[in-house]
């Protein structure tokens, strides 16, 4: 048995080398025992799947309910929309009605004063007819009354001109009201959908996928890809890339890229056969344009 404990006349010198063998049966886990690493004492595996679970969750609740937010904001938006086109156009009817009014008003006045003159001159003519017919004179008679007839004639006859050029003027003017109420509640809506979108397209990141399987429909022909968003469509445009991979069997590559000049939520499509522009603006002004084209309702 080994001694653990040496006495000093038990050690003795040596005047030779002497070659101490290596043990062979030593294992190297043995060897490592002591310079094993401290346990390990963070979290488990399941309590850090437990935790990115929660924050997945709250995520979620927290997307959905600025969904619902922007839902409200945009049907209120929309409200406030329909209430102020309805006070521009009102306004305006409004405005019309008191110039058609008016227009009832003065056209009286001149019928009133076109049959007052005419009373006149003809109570003149009768007047000049009499005393030459007391007179005797039937030259002066005939003259007379020739006379008074052709001045009355004219006088009616350039009463009724005016009438009708004010009563043609008033009918310009109330179309006039009516094409510019038309025209702002055009832009008012046009103004108010842009805006709308403008929201919903920032805070709804599905907009631009949605945008980019719609404006891919109407790629025909087998072809290479390049789809351009804006820089904050990027990342879950380049996502979804295997899904657009999936939509169409005949394209070749898709490549996204960012692009300054699409705005968020649209896209640009290239390819071999030309570009698909399905940017947000470009959609909208579709729309303003086709609002537009529309022939206005004259009259109420």
């Amino acid at each position: 048995m080994p001694e653990k404990v040496f006495k000093a006349k038990s050690i003795v010198e040596l005047t030779q080398k002497v070659n101490i063998a290596v043990p062979h049966n030593v294992s190297k886990e043995e060897l490592d025992y002591e310079e094993a690493q401290e346990e390990y004492r963070g979290p488990s595996i399941e309590e850090i799947e437990a935790e990115i679970a929660g924050i997945r969750a709250k995520w979620e609740e927290d997307l959905r309910d600025m969904r619902r937010k922007a839902s409200d904001e945009a049907d209120r938006i929309m409200e406030d929309a329909k209430n102020q086109a309805f006070e521009i156009f009102k306004s305006k009817q409004n405005e019309a009605h008191v110039i058609s009014e008016q227009a009832k008003v003065d056209a009286s006045k001149i019928i009133q004063d076109a049959n007052a003159e005419k009373a006149k001159i003809e109570s003149e003519s009768e007047s000049i007819r009499d005393a030459a017919y007391k007179e005797g004179y039937a030259k002066g008679y005939d003259e007379g009354f020739e006379k008074s007839f052709s001045d009355s004639n004219n006088d009616l006859t350039k009463l009724a001109e005016q009438l009708r050029k004010i009563l043609g003027e008033t009918i310009n003017k109330r179309n006039e009201i009516i094409d510019a109420a038309e025209a702002q509640v055009i832009e008012v809506a046009v103004l108010i959908a842009k805006r709308v979108v403008k929201m919903l397209t920032e805070r709804d990141k599905g907009i631009v996928i949605r945008n980019i399987q719609e404006a891919l429909r109407r790629i025909k022909g087998r072809t290479k890809i390049t789809i351009r968003v804006n820089i904050d469509d990027l990342e879950v445009s380049a996502r979804h890339k295997d899904e657009f991979y999936q939509m169409l069997d005949k394209i070749e590559g898709v490549t996204v890229l960012e692009d300054p000049n699409v705005d968020i939520g649209g896209c640009m499509i290239e390819t071999d056969f030309g570009d698909i522009d399905a940017r947000i603006n470009t959609q909208l002004n579709e729309i303003e344009t086709a609002i537009k084209e529309v022939e206005p309702i004259k009259g109420f």
